[in-house]
Order: structure tokens, then sequence, then C-alpha cells
């Protein structure tokens, strides 16, 4: 096994393609499999790109086709159109894709010396037995719509003649004018190409209004309860020293890491308020016993004062009667 394996490895891993042009450069290509088999990762060169010097028009509008299937073999089917050309100094390319498994890329490469636009076949254990077709619009001024393998059972191949394979983001716009627009999926992402929620939006949203259902985190209302457990001011002094952040509230550094959950928060915060009413209360029901104590102490003061002043005042009467008594 491992002879044929390191066999397998010294064979050409490049698939001729097969043209039938139908008229001019709308051609119907047979671009045939990965050339291996199973655990094979592979290449479509489309077309060669710009690097460095002045092109003639390269491009590729079309469908490529990707097949596995028969009564020994699952299903697979992937489909996709490509939009693309390269000229003078500049690549435009972007892609749509059917897929009932993996996706298909967008990649550059180095191939023979050349850089070339290329598609990364969606990868299954089980290869595409019936191979790859292209029917559209293509031309190119070096090699066209071939299959090369860059890795089969986790070890890289080719590496003498391809080499350099990066992504290549998509520089054309879509645009639909349409009365309606569905998308069917599990995920849809706006501004990113790895949406990690039903819909992941990278920037800014511009909306009159979000309605969030509460299944997740508990309104807060639990706060106003008699069993629920107020910390004192003395202990969130405390904790805000320590940590720099209030208490239950994820600190700057963990929401710059994890992001920020806008349901759970605004519950948090709506938790931070409602115990800064019950603090504010109980200030008030303090600063109103203090202010019944002032003002009781005031009348205690008052009715002394008042004592003073009648003790006073009947100490100058006596005065008074004792200075008239020696005259006499």
């Amino acid at each position: 096994m491992k002879k044929l394996v390191l066999l397998m490895l010294f064979l050409s891993f490049t698939t001729i393609a097969q043209v039938s042009s139908v008229a001019g450069d709308f051609k119907v290509i047979a671009i045939g499999t990965n050339g291996i088999g199973d655990y094979t990762k592979n290449l479509i060169l489309i077309h060669e790109i710009f690097n460095g010097a002045l092109l003639d028009m390269n491009n590729a509008v079309g469908t490529i086709t990707a097949y596995r299937g028969n009564s020994g073999a699952w299903n697979r089917i992937n489909v996709l159109e490509i939009k693309s050309s390269s000229s003078y100094n500049g690549t435009a390319a972007a892609i749509t894709a059917f897929d009932n498994n993996a996706s298909w890329g967008l990649k550059t490469c180095i191939y023979n010396g050349k850089k070339y636009l290329a598609l990364d076949v969606p990868y299954s254990a089980s290869f595409h037995n019936w191979g790859y077709q292209f029917s559209g619009w293509t031309k190119s001024t070096a090699e066209n719509m071939i299959s090369v393998n860059y890795e089969i059972n986790g070890v890289a191949v080719n590496t003498n003649i391809l080499s350099n394979i990066t992504d290549f983001k998509a520089t054309m716009e879509e645009t639909h004018l349409v009365s309606n627009f569905i998308i069917i999926g599990d995920k849809v992402g706006i501004g990113t190409t790895l949406p990690d929620e039903k819909l992941t939006v990278k920037g800014k949203i511009h909306t009159q209004e979000v309605k969030v259902d509460m299944a997740g985190p508990l309104v807060p209302d639990y706060v106003f309860a008699n069993e629920y457990k107020l910390q004192s001011l003395k202990e969130v002094e405390t904790f805000i020293k320590q940590n720099k952040h209030l208490p239950e509230i994820p600190s700057a550094k963990e929401i710059e890491t994890n992001g920020l959950y806008l349901a759970e928060m605004n519950m948090k915060l709506l938790q931070k308020i409602e115990e800064l009413t019950l603090y504010v209360i109980e200030q008030e029901k303090k600063m109103q016993n203090l202010q019944d104590l002032i003002e009781k102490n005031n009348k205690t003061v008052d009715l002394q004062n008042k004592i003073l002043q009648d003790q006073q005042k009947s100490i100058e009467t006596m005065v008074k009667r004792l200075n008239r008594l020696e005259k006499k």
C-alpha cells in the first residue's frame, strides 16, 4: 500500500481538458477528474492573471459542474457560476455556488511560473467520479480549465510546479433589483465570509427599530423581590476598586474578546438600574430619617431656647424686685 501511495505521488497530477468550441470563445470543456481519486484536494486553473506584466484579455464567464453518484457512491453536486476577467494590469472576479456539501473557494496560485486565478474544488474524501465540466465564454493567455492536485492523503503534492495558493477576495458587486429577496439556508453573512450565527453583519446596521424576543436572559424584576440580597455600597465600592468594572458586568477586555450580546447586556444594565433605584430609595429613606431627626433636634433646641429665655426673664424680674427692695 505504501509503495502504491509513493508511486501515486510521483505521477503527474494534472488533467488535460478536452475542449469543444461552440462558437468562437464560447466553449464546452471537459476538465476531467482530479486524476487520482479519493482523499485528493485539487484546484481548477481558470486563466492567467496579472502578475507584473501587462496581459491580453483573459476571462471566464460560465458554469462549472462537479458530480458524484451512482448505485455504489453517494450523491454529490457542486455547481459554480464564475464571472472573471484579467487584462492590462487588473483582475476582477466573483463566484456564486450551489452545493450540497462543501463549498468552492476562489484562489490565486503560481503554476509553472505564471500566476492564475483558480478554484478550490469542494473537498470530500470521496471524489467527484463524474469529474468537472465547464460551459461558457472563456479564453486565456496560458493554460485554461485544467485540474491540478495539491494534496493527497494529507501530503502536499506538485510543489515543484504549484505554489503560493492564497485566497482571492471577490472584487465584483452583485445587484438584485427585485420586489422580494429571499435567502434559503442556515446562515447569512454580510461583510463577512464566516458567519457564525443565522445573520452575521460585519459593520454598522441602520434601522428604525429592533425587536428582541426574550427567550434567553430573564428580565431582572427579581431585584425587587423581598428575598433579593442587595450588596451594600461599601461592597460595590470594594469590588470596583479591585476589578475596575461593576459586579456582574463584563470587563472591557472580556467584551473586546468575546463581543457583546445585546439582549443579555441590556438585561444586566436594567438590573443595575433597578439596583441603583433601590439604592436611591434607601438613601432617600436615610435622608428623610436624617431630616426628621434634624427637625426633631431643632424643635428640642427651640424648646430649650424658650426655656432659657423664660428663665432669663424670671431672673431679670427677680433682680428688679431685689433692686426695689434694696432702695426701700
